[in-house]
């Protein structure tokens, strides 16, 4: 029995120590193995277009299918599949992780990038959302490029910046910010122009540890989210939401107070169960001992 504890608690800190391959592919096993539930899944056809090639490009649309999550100590762990096409359209995501954020979008936010997101303002997030932090993402020719933004103090930095599609995919990258990512843009499963009965069947797209400390300025305990893609200069709204959107068209250039949409569009994070480490190591430990 002595010797099984040590064994294992060797084991798991090494597991911590050298941590887990954030690729991008097979998002739904990865999940299950780093102890993230599912926590939303799309309910709306994509109005984005369909990406059926499986070139990192994605040429012919975007789409976002479904999203699992977790707070492991002190660090966010998120993960959605999907796709971006690589047209410079915008894939957002925002965090609410403290008091203080935004209910409605400011016009004097600063994304990092040309600042698009001052093309949203006046956004009325769901009542009890309200973002201070978020990611914004895009993709085309010759450029790639994630960056982290500050709602609270208007600041913004670089967490990742490559050349393009060409440079897909992206596997263990420690960026800015805090964020560490997997990156895989080819996926060609799960929803479609008529249909998201498929949602679940994607399995690529973005695996994201976020360093809340370095991130957030502060852990915190859960997070809520919300994710979404707009048009390149963000004026224009798809219908690809996380949470969905109740299968609704685009949301366009008229969308301003979510809360007029079914249902709410975000999602959200909650710490791992106490103890659900121990229980791990248990179970390890009980398979030795049958062995």
């Amino acid at each position: 029995m002595h010797k099984c504890m040590g064994v294992c608690v060797v084991a798991v800190l090494a597991g911590v120590a050298s941590g887990q391959l954030l690729d991008g592919q097979n998002i739904a096993a990865d999940a299950a193995a780093r102890g993230m539930p599912l926590l939303t899944v799309q309910d709306t056809p994509t109005g984005f277009g369909n990406a059926t090639g499986g070139g990192q490009d994605s040429a012919g649309g975007s789409e976002l299918n479904a999203a699992w999550g977790v707070i492991d100590g002190g660090t966010l762990r998120l993960s959605m599949t999907g796709n971006l096409e690589g047209n410079f359209n915008k894939f957002w995501i925002f965090f609410d992780s403290m008091a203080g954020g935004q209910n409605v979008l400011a016009n004097d936010n600063n994304d990092g990038g040309f600042n698009e997101i001052n093309n949203m303002a006046g956004l009325t997030f769901d009542a009890g959302f309200a973002p201070n932090h978020g990611l914004r993402i895009e993709v085309g020719g010759g450029f790639l490029g994630i960056n982290a933004f500050n709602l609270l103090d208007k600041t913004a930095q670089s967490v990742w910046t490559a050349g393009g599609p060409s440079d897909l995919p992206i596997a263990n990258a420690v960026g800015g910010a805090g964020v560490s990512f997997g990156w895989d843009n080819s996926n060609v499963l799960g929803v479609d122009g008529s249909s998201a009965a498929d949602a679940l069947t994607a399995d690529k797209g973005w695996e994201f540890e976020i360093d809340m400390a370095a991130f957030f300025g502060s852990p915190s305990g859960e997070v809520k989210v919300t994710a979404f893609i707009t048009s390149g200069d963000a004026g224009f709204f798809s219908n690809q939401f996380l949470a969905g959107v109740g299968g609704l068209g685009n949301l366009g250039t008229d969308v301003r107070d979510l809360n007029q949409v079914a249902g709410l569009q975000y999602f959200t994070i909650v710490p791992a169960p106490a103890g659900a480490a121990l229980f791990g190591l248990a179970g390890l430990c009980a398979v030795r001992r049958r062995r």
